[in-house]
């Protein structure tokens, strides 16, 4: 397929999402869906809530002869970095208000991969897998906080994924003869995922007139990806560390007149397992997210540092051997977003640049930072209703040298909501 055709193809797609869209709209706001409840007496209730996505998927993969990259075209039909989703929520609400409820979570991939999500190939008598993505138990209490314990994510880069314009999209892609259950959207391009932990977590009851919080955690902690072969084979794993890992967040959430400010800062810290060398290397992480709407517009900036930690997953390649020497590598990401959503349609339009760098080049026996990976996404949304939307986006991704060559990404799809 020429590039022309191609082009033609994705133009007359966006423009029959759009009308299509405009003439099955109603023009009058619905009210916020809050999911699906079964009120069993005045002390149960049982939350269901979820979600479903898929996009069609277009990746130009860019020649990049220097590192052995030819120039390729993909299509897919694939879910975005979420896959599919159902939580089933049981609360109970105690005498004095306050809750237990239990979270069970369950992710499922739309490709055929079966239980091995990186299987070569999708194949005839395939089958989704499905993973017990969170599993936790949360008590709340009227004055004195909440306790989580069980599986769930982390607070570290949370944010930026939550707040990220593909965080039910595609964004960036990798994989692309052979599409996952995920993307990147911007992991490894402006922050590090914020994976699901073992934790045990408290949350103070809110303070500073109702807007803040701080939540204080340990964890169980991540092996090392050796993607450096720091301590083994390159891209072994090593084995669990011995202590626990910690987390903290802290939260700032106010309303004004037309405008509403969100600021969040959060830190990781852990062991770097080294496979029993007692190197006593640790990593720490900590991010800051500030988010500002005023009417339609949201403008929102991240930004992390972290050393020991990884750039796209936790504890993905946190060090490398320099002049016989294991050191901790350093990295830090950041990206700038801005959305609109138009007064009288349903549509938000969004654009999100962002970019990691990691300190893994080697120059005269030190540490050097290499080429920063960067991705460029433009968004469309329109909102059916509140709970269907359909959504385009163009990505132009930079290389990400563990992950992905350098790329232009079309998708065209959408998600709903329940």
């Amino acid at each position: 397929m020429n590039k022309k055709l191609l082009r033609i193809i994705k133009c007359v797609m966006v423009f029959f999402t759009l009308s299509t869209s405009f003439n099955s709209y109603s023009q009058e706001e619905e009210p916020a869906y809050e999911g699906l409840q079964l009120k069993i007496n005045d002390s149960w209730k049982i939350k269901f809530s979820g979600q479903i996505n898929a996009y069609y998927v277009n990746t130009q993969q860019k020649e990049d002869a220097e590192n052995g990259i030819e120039k390729e075209n993909f299509s897919s039909i694939q879910n975005g970095i979420n896959q599919a989703t159902i939580a089933f929520n049981p609360v109970y609400t105690m005498k004095n208000g306050g809750t237990v409820s239990g979270i069970f979570d369950l992710a499922f991939g739309i490709t055929n991969h079966g239980v091995d999500s990186s299987a070569p190939a999708v194949t005839g008598f395939g089958y989704s897998s499905v993973d017990i993505r969170q599993a936790f138990i949360q008590v709340t209490t009227p004055k004195s906080g909440s306790f989580i314990i069980g599986k769930t994510f982390g607070g570290f880069g949370l944010d930026a994924l939550i707040y990220d314009v593909s965080v039910l999209g595609i964004g960036a892609n990798y994989s692309y003869d052979n599409p996952q259950n995920t993307t990147l959207a911007g992991i490894g391009y402006g922050y590090v995922f914020a994976d699901k932990m073992t934790q045990i977590s408290y949350t103070t009851p809110s303070f500073f007139n109702k807007t803040s919080s701080l939540t204080l955690g340990v964890y169980e902690p991540f092996a090392t990806s050796d993607f450096y072969g720091a301590f083994g084979d390159a891209f072994g794993v090593t084995d669990n560390p011995n202590s626990l890992g910690y987390q903290g967040k802290f939260v700032f959430n106010k309303n004004y007149k037309k405008a509403n400010v969100y600021f969040s800062s959060s830190f990781i810290s852990q062991e770097v397992s080294d496979n029993n060398q007692d190197l006593g290397l640790n990593g720490f992480g900590i991010d800051a997210l500030l988010k500002v709407a005023y009417e339609g517009f949201t403008l929102s900036g991240y930004y992390y540092t972290a050393n020991g930690i990884g750039d796209a997953g936790i504890m993905f390649g946190p060090a490398i051997t320099v002049n016989s020497e294991v050191e901790t590598i350093k990295s830090d990401g950041y990206y700038g977003q801005i959305t609109y959503k138009l007064p009288k349609y349903p549509i938000t339009l969004g654009i999100n640049y962002g970019a990691s760098r990691v300190k893994d080049e080697i120059i005269d026996n030190s540490l050097e930072y290499s080429d920063s990976a960067t991705r460029f996404t433009n968004s469309v949304a329109y909102a059916i209703n509140s709970n269907l939307v359909l959504k385009s986006e163009y990505t132009i991704q930079g290389r990400h040298k563990i992950f992905a060559p350098k790329a232009n990404v079309f998708s065209l799809g959408g998600y709903f909501l329940f």
